[in-house]
C-alpha cells in the first residue's frame, strides 16, 4: 500500500470499545568537578512515540570519543521551570507544560502553523534562539529538541469532507498534553463536545501510541494538527563549571541526537500507517483540501492569542518562519 493516499479498507462505521529541594549551586558545580564524566539527567517527561530524547543522548553520550556516563533518573513533572537546572545537570521535559511561565515554550501546541515535518523542523529552527532566551532566564542550555508525532484526527466513520464535523462529537484526548484552544477550536468548525468514551471525532496529543487508538477508531485523518516538542537541557551553572571539551561534547551530542529524532520521526508516521492499515484501520494520510483550510481558518484566533502573549517578539518569529516556508 502506497502512503498518502487512503488505504481503502472495507469495514462498517465502528463504535468505540469503549516537589524537588534545590541544590545549591556549590554543590552542584562541585559534584560535576568531581565526576565530570558521569552526570545525572532528571526525565521529567514521558517516552515519546518516535523515541526518547534522554535515553537516545545517554547512549550517544556512552559512545563518544572521551564518553560521558549519563545517568537517566525519572522525576514526576512537577518542579518549576526555574528549579529544574538546579537539581541535576540534565533534564528532558514536555516544553508547552512551562508555557504559562514562558509563552514561546507554548509555540509548538499553537495548531495548524505547520503543514509537513521539513516546514516543523523549519519553525523551531527559527524559534531556537527564541527557546534558548527564555531557557537562559531560568538557568538552563538548550541541548536537544525531541519532535512528537503530529496531533492528528481520529473518527469512527471517515472524513471526506469539513461538513463530516459540523455536529460531529468532538472530544481530545485523555493525555495532559494538549493545547491552549484546541477543544475551543474544533467548538468554531461545529462540534459538539462530548465525553471520550462518546466520541465520534478525537484529536490526539501525539504521545497515544497509534495501535492503541486503532483499537477504538475506525479511521486516522493525518491533518498535522501541531507537533510536540521534548527539550533536553543542561543546568547553565554546571554547564559553565565543566572543562570546555565537555561543554563542546555535551553541545555536540545534543546536535546529534536531536538530528537522529528528526529522522525517526519522518520515518515513524508512515510506518504508522502502514501498521495501523493492517488492523483495519483507514488511513487518510493526505487530508481532504477544505478540511485542512477549515482547520486552518478556526485556528487563526489561537495563533494570534499565543502572538499577543509574545508581544512584538512573537509577531517577528512568525512573520520570519511564514516568509521563508513562503506563506
Amino acid at each position: 500500500m502506497l502512503i498518502g493516499t487512503v488505504f481503502a479498507v472495507p469495514l462498517p462505521i465502528m463504535r468505540r470499545r469503549l516537589f524537588f529541594g534545590a541544590f545549591p549551586a556549590a554543590v552542584l558545580a562541585g559534584h560535576a568537578q568531581a565526576q565530570s564524566r558521569r552526570l545525572r539527567l532528571a526525565c521529567y517527561s514521558p517516552r515519546t512515540l518516535g523515541n526518547t530524547a534522554a535515553q537516545l543522548f545517554a547512549d550517544k553520550a556512552a559512545l563518544s570519543p572521551d564518553p560521558l556516563q549519563v545517568v537517566l533518573e525519572v522525576r514526576p513533572p512537577t518542579v518549576p521551570l526555574v528549579v529544574i537546572g538546579k537539581t541535576s545537570p540534565l533534564a528532558s521535559y514536555h516544553a508547552p507544560s512551562f508555557s504559562s511561565v514562558e509563552p514561546v515554550l507554548g509555540l509548538c501546541t499553537v495548531p495548524m502553523l505547520a503543514a509537513t515535518f521539513d516546514e516543523a523542523e523549519t519553525l523551531h529552527r527559527i524559534a531556537r534562539p527564541h527557546y534558548a532566551a527564555a531557557l537562559a532566564r531560568h538557568g538552563q542550555i538548550l541541548l536537544a529538541i525531541e519532535p512528537w508525532r503530529p496531533a492528528a484526527l481520529w473518527s469512527t466513520f471517515r472524513l471526506r469532507s469539513a461538513g463530516d464535523l459540523r455536529g460531529a462529537a468532538f472530544a481530545l484526548d485523555e493525555t495532559p498534553y494538549v493545547g491552549d484552544g484546541w477543544s475551543e477550536l474544533f467548538s468554531r468548525l461545529g462540534t459538539r463536545r462530548a465525553s471520550y468514551a462518546d466520541a465520534e471525532v478525537m484529536l490526539s496529543s501525539g504521545y497515544t501510541s497509534s495501535v492503541e487508538l486503532a483499537q477504538q477508531f475506525a479511521c486516522v485523518t493525518e491533518v498535522f494538527f501541531a507537533t510536540q516538542l521534548t527539550f533536553l537541557t543542561a543546568s547553565q551553572q554546571v554547564f559553565e563549571s565543566l572543562p570546555e571539551a565537555q561543554r563542546e561534547d555535551l553541545l555536540a551530542i545534543g546536535r546529534a541526537t536531536e538530528a537522529e529524532l528528526w529522522r525517526d520521526i519522518r520515518e515513524l508516521v508512515p510506518r504508522d500507517h502502514r501498521d495501523i492499515a493492517k488492523r483495519g484501520v483507514v488511513v487518510s494520510a493526505a487530508p481532504p483540501a477544505d478540511i485542512l483550510a477549515a482547520l486552518r481558518t478556526a485556528a487563526e484566533p489561537g495563533v494570534r492569542r499565543w502572538a499577543a502573549a509574545m508581544g512584538a517578539e512573537g509577531a517577528t518569529l512568525l512573520a520570519d518562519y511564514r516568509r521563508v516556508i513562503g506563506f
